[in-house]
C-alpha cells in the first residue's frame, strides 16, 4: 500500500477516533449526568443537542470514519491477514481492539441511535401537547432512559477497551 495513503488513513483514523472517544467521554461523564440533574430543563437541552447540534450524526460520522479507515490499516499492518502477525502480541491486541471498536460502532448505530430518536420524538410530542407527559409517555421515557443508561455504560466501557488496546498494541509481546 502506498505510504502516503497509509499516512492519510492513520490521520483520519486517529482524528476521527479521538473525536469519537472525546464525544463519548464528554457525554458520559458530563452531559448525560448534567441533563439528568437538570430535570425538565434537561429534556429541552437534549432536544436541542440531538436535533439542532446533531450529536448523533456527529458520533455516527466520527465512528464510521474511524472504522472505515481502520479496516485497511489493519489489513496493511497484518500483511494481508498473515496469521504470523495476527497471532503475535501486537496482532492479538490490535485484533481485540478492532473487534471491540466494531462492536461499539454497531452498538451505537443499532441500539443507542434509535432510542435517542424515539426520546426526541417523545419530547416533541410532549412539547406540542403543552403540558406534562401523559402516564404512558412518562413510562416510555423512563424505560428508554433505563435502557439507554445500560447501553451507554457498555458502549463507554467497550470504547475505553478499544482505545487502550489500540494505543498500546504495538508494545505487547506475548
Amino acid at each position: 500500500m502506498n505510504i502516503y495513503l497509509v499516512m492519510l488513513l492513520r490521520i483520519v483514523h486517529i482524528l476521527a477516533g479521538s473525536l469519537w472517544v472525546g464525544g463519548a467521554v464528554a457525554y458520559f461523564g458530563f452531559v448525560g449526568p448534567s441533563v439528568k440533574a437538570s430535570g425538565p430543563a434537561g429534556g429541552h437541552f437534549m432536544q436541542n443537542f440531538i436535533e439542532r447540534r446533531k450529536y448523533p450524526i456527529y458520533m455516527t460520522i466520527a465512528s464510521a470514519l474511524t472504522v472505515l479507515a481502520g479496516v485497511p490499516l489493519y489489513l496493511f499492518a497484518s500483511g494481508g491477514l498473515q496469521l504470523s502477525w495476527i497471532t503475535s502480541g501486537p496482532g492479538v491486541v490490535f485484533s481485540i481492539g478492532s473487534v471491540v471498536a466494531i462492536v461499539v460502532f454497531f452498538l451505537g448505530t443499532l441500539m443507542i441511535a434509535p432510542r435517542a430518536q424515539r426520546m426526541g420524538a417523545l419530547g416533541k410530542e410532549i412539547g406540542m401537547a403543552g403540558g406534562p407527559p401523559s402516564p404512558a409517555q412518562a413510562a416510555e421515557l423512563q424505560q428508554l432512559d433505563r435502557e439507554m443508561a445500560r447501553i451507554e455504560l457498555a458502549d463507554f466501557v467497550l470504547l475505553m477497551i478499544a482505545t487502550l488496546t489500540m494505543a498500546t498494541a504495538r508494545y505487547w509481546f506475548i
